[in-house]
């Protein structure tokens, strides 16, 4: 018999561990995966410890070509069943689209987007087999509209809500009782600002969510078999004014927002 795991990636900080602290205290056992081995390790003894469960612990640079395939190979080698995958791992960067060279923009997309797709059409046979299963892919607000600075990253978001929504329809369509939703933050209080350069831009408060609640908020939506989930008040109604406004419109004043200082 096969060991049924939770499947989290980029699991070392932000929503990745709160995922991890939130199943782990629904005493599910799990599987998580980041690049950062050590906070791997300081987070599978702090839910052991607190939660009594198995926490099984992989180092995977999903920015490698090979870092999705990696992890399909651990699975298989430990005879681990995936129940929840939880497509978290993601990253972003503010500056012109010129100012990086390609290499980092293939990375990107390796991470938000190839890896994605991997781990998701790797597992899906498993899950179909064991008759049931949950994908939460993480995408972002950012997945509406175009967004200047952070091109490429609200290009990988808008794939990422794509390609939930489609699957989300072709496992229904087939009758497979696999739930796939998509959980579309706005400003969330993790690493991610600091990391993107995104950090100087002045936000007020009220638009910061913080990482546990937006967790706990997308897997209620898996649970509810919820396809699209955007969290919080503030993020629904950037949402919904979005859809009665012109895309240039909006393109503008993102531009305005997010534009670096120094550009």
């Amino acid at each position: 018999m096969k060991r049924r795991i939770d499947l989290i990636t980029g699991a070392s900080s932000g929503l990745g561990s709160d995922f991890a602290r939130i199943l782990a205290g629904r005493k599910r056992n799990l599987f998580i995966t980041a690049r950062r081995f050590d906070r791997l390790r300081m987070l599978k003894e702090e839910l052991e410890e607190e939660f009594g469960v198995d926490v099984h612990v992989f180092g995977a640079d999903l920015g490698d070509p090979g870092g999705a395939g990696s992890i399909l190979e651990e699975l298989a080698s430990m005879q681990m069943s995936v129940d929840i995958l939880v497509n978290n791992a993601g990253f972003g960067h503010r500056t012109f689209l010129m100012d990086k060279p390609p290499a980092d923009w293939e990375r990107m997309i390796r991470v938000n987007l190839n890896s994605l797709v991997a781990l998701t059409t790797g597992i899906l046979p498993s899950m179909i087999e064991n008759g049931g299963g949950g994908i939460l892919n993480v995408a972002s607000t950012g997945a509406f509209q175009a967004v200047p600075w952070f091109t490429v990253y609200a290009a990988t978001k808008s794939f990422v809500l794509s390609f939930s929504e489609g699957l989300a329809q072709e496992l229904t369509d087939r009758d497979i009782d696999i739930t796939v939703s998509c959980l579309c933050p706005g400003p969330t209080r993790t690493e991610f600002p600091t990391t993107a350069g995104a950090d100087t831009i002045d936000a007020p408060d009220f638009v910061w969510m913080e990482s546990r609640e937006v967790a706990e908020i997308g897997l209620k939506a898996l649970e509810a078999n919820q396809t699209i989930c955007i969290p919080g008040m503030t993020n629904k109604l950037q949402f919904y004014t979005g859809k009665l406004l012109p895309r240039s419109f909006i393109s503008r004043v993102a531009s305005l927002i997010y534009r670096p200082e120094k550009t």
